[in-house]
């Protein structure tokens, strides 16, 4: 894997070791192990510089993407760091991209951006890529790996406890197809069915220096995939005692320790190997802090950064050679409006979408087959309602301003979309869920006599009325013919959403803080309601 001339990428195999995913753990770690008070041996010694405050704040926080770093000197060589995706490919939600943060498009814009000025990277990846188990998560995990190992070029890619319970053999596929001249795969306490499809530790030849990366899955997520037969699974001591030696061994310039795993237990084993310049963890419940945390041993001190969430953000730490030391400095970069979307990846995306379509075409999305809803009842369309709620229709159509119904045209935000044209999601389960009538809105398939087709279910267009207040098929034979009074009260009831129930649970279906983090600002929802008040 070449970045420019200067780069050449070793990977060092070692076949007695287990490795694969993306997180640290202190549980179980021996306070006797022969690497306390051991520092790393290499002819150069990093030195981290405490920064301020002031100095965090740079001008790519506020902005145009030349701002990037643009009073930074060119360095020996810089680290691009990334992690967390979660699933999320590009942004997604209810708000204009110009508000939302993430994406692959937006970083590999930073990454080209970096590379044209004459920089020398070492991209890692912290893993977990995907959210949940499904068909979906496969095809999108193996569209991600091809963005990161053909377009990005990245050296290093850990495993998240999400990316391993996917079916075991998926993941080896996706991994084969997605591997150039190099494989960046890494960690030290998963074997993934013994295929050789990881290394336990990579060294990065770059500019004449050389990087030394090695990553663990935390004890904790190691017991949650203990029942997977096709794992061979060790503690984060058993991994990283057999190796540190090696990685030693290389006498690496600067060394990184990639961990998924609470920022507490980052710290201990940080304290128990005192060996790695950079740890790169998972941990945290948000953004990345605007510095890193400096853990300080006898002999070493290591800088934790931290990945974020969703994609939001990278980090890059660049080093520069001073007085026969390396000294680095960091700094987090949102990946956000500024940055335009890499034609690269937009390529990548799109295939990814025109992948779903087929399969959803054909019938052959095993995730999307339709499910009973737990009332029993069926779907019957938004202009049913109609016939007796004319008032509340009209606003659901047209909004109380008369501009135009924001749930009316979630359909339409799908097949005709304001932004991004170049691509349509109208085959995607994942938008699907909330732009339609009559899917689950969180576990992302449809329920029987739910939205399917955009020709053969027009009347399931946009986010309708059942969709807040449950499949209508008894409620309204019920008002057709008559029924008895005590019945119809009876399915009235269960039609009826209180404001106060919309507000504590029913809106957050769809307005969840992946998809639409505005909604939880304070009077964000009375905000929301007076659009659609009805």
């Amino acid at each position: 894997m070449t970045h420019n001339g200067n780069t050449k990428r070793i990977l060092i195999f070692c076949s007695t070791i287990v490795c694969t995913a993306a997180i640290l753990i202190a549980i179980g770690c021996d306070q006797n192990s022969q690497f306390i008070g051991l520092a790393a041996p290499s002819h150069f010694t990093t030195r981290w510089v405490q920064q301020d405050d002031e100095d965090a704040l740079d001008p790519s926080e506020s902005g145009t993407a030349e701002d990037l770093l643009k009073d930074w000197k060119k360095p020996e060589f810089a680290l691009f760091i990334s992690g967390r995706q979660h699933g999320y490919l590009e942004p997604c939600g209810c708000i204009t991209l110009a508000l939302q943060k993430g994406g692959m498009m937006r970083r590999h814009a930073v990454q080209k951006l970096l590379l044209q000025r004459g920089w020398d990277l070492v991209s890692i990846d912290a893993g977990n890529q995907v959210k949940r188990f499904g068909q979906q998560p496969v095809i999108k995990l193996r569209h991600t790996y091809q963005a990161l190992c053909q377009a990005m070029n990245y050296d290093a890619i850990g495993f998240g406890v999400d990316d391993l319970k996917l079916p075991t053999i998926d993941l080896i596929q996706v991994m084969a197809d997605s591997i150039g001249s190099d494989n960046p795969f890494v960690c030290a306490n998963v074997d993934i069915m013994q295929a050789g499809m990881q290394s336990p530790f990579i060294v990065v030849d770059i500019n004449g220096k050389k990087v030394g990366i090695t990553q663990v899955l935390g004890d904790e997520h190691i017991a949650d995939l203990k029942d997977n037969p096709e794992l061979i699974l060790s503690s984060v001591k058993e991994g990283l005692d057999r190796t540190v030696p090696k990685l030693l061994a290389e006498k690496c310039d600067v060394n990184v320790l990639i961990a998924q795993s609470g920022l507490d237990e980052c710290r201990a084993i940080a304290k128990q190997y005192p060996v790695f310049d950079v740890l790169v963890t998972a941990g945290g419940a948000g953004d990345p802090t605007m510095l890193p945390e400096y853990i300080q041993t006898t002999n070493k001190r290591t800088a934790m950064i931290q990945v974020g969430v969703k994609g939001m953000y990278v980090g890059i730490v660049a080093f520069y050679e001073k007085d026969g030391k390396l000294e680095p400095k960091y700094k987090r970069v949102p990946l956000d409006a500024r940055y335009k979307d890499s034609d690269q990846i937009k390529s990548i995306f799109l295939n990814y979408q025109n992948e779903l379509k087929q399969l959803y075409i054909n019938g052959q999305l095993t995730d999307v087959k339709p499910r009973r809803h737990p009332s029993g009842y069926q779907f019957v369309g938004s202009e049913t309602c109609f016939d007796c709620h004319d008032e509340e229709y009209e606003i659901w159509e047209d909004g109380t301003e008369g501009d135009g119904g924001p749930h009316f045209r979630a359909t339409l935000d799908l097949t005709d979309p304001g932004e991004r044209t170049w691509v349509k999601r109208n085959y995607d389960p994942e938008c699907l869920s909330c732009h339609v009538t009559g899917w689950n809105p969180q576990k992302y398939y449809p329920y029987e006599s739910g939205f399917i087709d955009l020709e053969k279910d027009p009347h399931l267009f946009g986010n309708g009325c059942e969709n807040c207040h449950g499949p209508g098929s008894a409620h309204v034979e019920a008002e057709n013919d008559g029924a008895d009074e005590d019945v119809l009260e009876k399915l009235r009831l269960e039609m009826r959403l209180t404001l106060d129930q919309a507000r504590e649970s029913a809106c957050m279906e769809c307005h969840d803080h992946d998809n639409s983090p505005p909604f939880f600002n304070d009077g964000a929802f009375e905000k929301y309601w007076e659009k659609i008040k009805h």
